[in-house]
C-alpha cells in the first residue's frame, strides 16, 4: 500500500474485493432466483420482506467493520502494529456479542414483526418460515463482515473475497437442493443462508487462528480501551447508522409497495438486488480505496493519497454510467430472468429504470464517504452516509408517494441520490482544494 505505484495498488486491493461483493449481490439474490423459480410471487415477496431485517445484522457488523478496519489501517501506517492487534480483536467479539443479543430479540417478537414490515395474509406463513431461521445466522453474519474487513484493513483482500466466496457458493448449493430438490420454499432458503454463513464464519476463524494475520481475534487480545472505542464507534457509527437506516428505509418501501400489491412487493425485491449489483461494485472499488489512503495518511504519503482519489473517482464514475446503460437496456429481460410473472415482471421493470437515474451520481458519492472514513473523519462521512436515506430517502418517500402515488413512490430514491452527492460534493470542497496541494499539512485543514 506505501510503496506499489497507486493505480495498481488500488486496482489489487479493489479486485479482490469487486469478486467479493459480487459474490456478496449474488448472495442476495440466491434465495431470490431459486424461489422464483417456484412461480410464486408470494414466496417472492416473502424474502423480499425479511431481507431487511438480515440486512440490519450487516448494518451492526459494518459498525465495527469499518470503523475497526480505518483505525487499524492508520495504525499499521504509524507502524502501531500492537493498538491494530488490539483493535481487530474488540471489533470482532463486540460484533459477536451484537450479534447473538439481536437474534435472541428477533426471535423472541418474531410474529409482531412480521406484520410490521409489511406482511399481508398471503405472504405471512412464508415470511415466518423464512424469518425464524434466518435470524439465527445474524450472529454468523455481524462477525463475517468484521473479520472481512479487518482482512481488508491488512492488505488481506483475497481472503477476505475467499470468506465471502465460501458462503455463497454453499448457498447456492444448498438452495439447490433445498428448494429446487426437496420442495422446502421459504424455508430451505433460509436454511441454506444460515450454512453458508456458518461456513464463512469457521474460514475466517481458521484465516486468525492460523497466524497468517498479523492481526488477532483471540480473547486475551480483547482489551476495549477509551482510545479504541472511540476511534471504532467514531467512524463505525456513521456507517452503520447509514447501513441500519438503509434497512428500516426498505421496510418503510416494503410497506408502501404492500398497498399497490403482493407482486410490487415481489417486483421491488428483485429489482433492487439487481441494481445493488452495480451499487455493489461500486463501493467495493472504494472500500479497496479504503486502506490504501488510510495507509498513506498514517504516513504522510500525502502525493500518493491525492493520486488515489482521483483514480477512484474516475473508475467509480465510468461504472456508474456503464452500469445505467446496462440496467436500461436489459432491465425487463433481468427481472424475467428471476420469475416468469408478468405483473412482477412489469412492476420491477419500471422501478428499476426510474432508480438508474441516479446512479451515475455514486461513484462520486462513495468516494468521498470512503475518503472521509479513511482519513478519521467522522462528521463529514456521517453526513454523506446518513443523508441519502435519513434526511432526504424517507421524507421524499412519503411526500413524493402521498402527491404523486406510484410514480412519486419510485422516483424517491433517484432523487436522494442526486441530493446526497451534491451535498457530499459541497463537503468535499476543502478535501479538493488540499488535494491539489501536495504540500498541504493535511491532517490539520481537512
Amino acid at each position: 500500500m506505501g510503496i506499489a505505484p497507486v493505480g495498481k495498488a488500488i486496482i489489487n486491493l479493489a479486485l479482490p474485493m469487486i469478486v467479493a461483493m459480487l459474490a456478496q449481490a449474488v448472495y442476495s439474490l440466491t434465495d431470490m432466483f431459486f424461489i422464483g423459480q417456484t412461480g410464486n410471487p408470494n414466496m417472492l415477496a416473502a424474502v423480499s420482506l425479511a431481507f431487511p431485517i438480515f440486512m440490519l445484522s450487516q448494518a451492526i457488523g459494518n459498525i465495527f467493520a469499518i470503523g475497526g478496519s480505518s483505525y487499524i489501517s492508520r495504525k499499521l501506517g504509524e507502524k502501531q502494529e500492537s493498538t491494530a492487534l488490539h483493535t481487530s480483536s474488540v471489533s470482532f467479539y463486540i460484533a459477536l456479542f451484537a450479534g447473538i443479543l439481536i437474534s435472541i430479540v428477533l426471535y423472541i417478537f418474531r410474529n409482531p414483526i412480521i406484520w410490521i414490515i409489511g406482511a399481508s395474509d398471503a405472504t405471512f406463513g412464508f415470511t415466518q418460515d423464512y424469518f425464524q431461521i434466518i435470524v439465527l445466522s445474524i450472529g454468523f453474519a455481524t462477525t463475517g463482515v468484521v473479520m472481512s474487513g479487518i482482512m481488508r484493513s491488512e492488505g488481506a483482500a483475497k481472503n477476505a473475497m475467499i470468506l465471502q466466496l465460501i458462503g455463497i457458493i454453499l448457498n447456492i448449493l444448498f438452495d439447490t437442493i433445498f428448494i429446487l430438490g426437496l420442495n422446502m420454499g421459504t424455508t430451505g432458503a433460509a436454511l441454506a443462508t444460515v450454512i453458508g454463513q456458518g461456513a464463512s464464519f469457521i474460514y475466517g476463524i481458521y484465516y486468525f487462528a492460523s497466524k497468517k494475520s498479523i492481526l488477532s481475534i483471540r480473547l486475551p487480545d480483547f482489551k476495549p480501551d477509551k482510545p479504541i472505542m472511540g476511534q471504532i464507534l467514531s467512524i463505525g457509527i456513521p456507517a452503520g447508522a447509514s447501513s441500519i437506516i438503509m434497512s428500516v428505509s426498505n421496510i418503510l418501501c416494503n410497506r408502501i409497495a404492500a398497498s399497490y400489491g403482493d407482486y410490487v412487493v415481489a417486483g421491488y425485491g428483485v429489482q433492487m438486488r439487481i441494481a445493488s449489483i452495480i451499487f455493489m461494485i461500486v463501493l467495493a472499488l472504494a472500500m479497496g480505496y479504503q486502506p490504501f489512503a488510510g495507509y498513506n495518511y498514517g504516513a504522510k504519503q500525502f502525493l500518493r493519497l491525492r493520486q488515489g482519489f482521483k483514480l477512484t473517482l474516475i473508475y467509480s464514475s465510468v461504472l456508474c454510467i456503464i452500469g445505467s446503460f446496462v440496467l436500461w437496456l436489459f432491465g425487463p429481460d433481468l427481472i424475467r430472468f428471476f420469475i416468469n410473472d408478468i405483473p412482477t415482471i412489469e412492476a420491477g421493470a419500471v422501478m428499476l429504470r426510474v432508480f438508474i437515474w441516479g446512479l451515475p451520481f455514486i461513484g462520486a458519492q462513495m468516494t468521498l464517504m470512503v475518503s472521509f472514513q479513511a482519513l478519521g473523519k467522522p462528521i463529514q462521512a456521517m453526513i454523506i452516509t446518513l443523508g441519502r436515506q435519513l434526511l432526504f430517502y424517507i421524507p421524499l418517500l412519503y411526500l413524493l408517494n402521498y402527491t404523486f402515488g406510484f410514480s412519486g413512490f419510485i422516483w424517491a430514491q433517484p432523487i436522494a441520490d442526486i441530493l446526497t452527492t451534491i451535498i457530499a460534493i459541497v463537503l468535499g470542497l476543502s478535501l479538493f482544494k488540499i488535494l491539489r496541494d501536495t504540500d498541504s499539512v493535511f491532517s490539520n485543514q481537512i
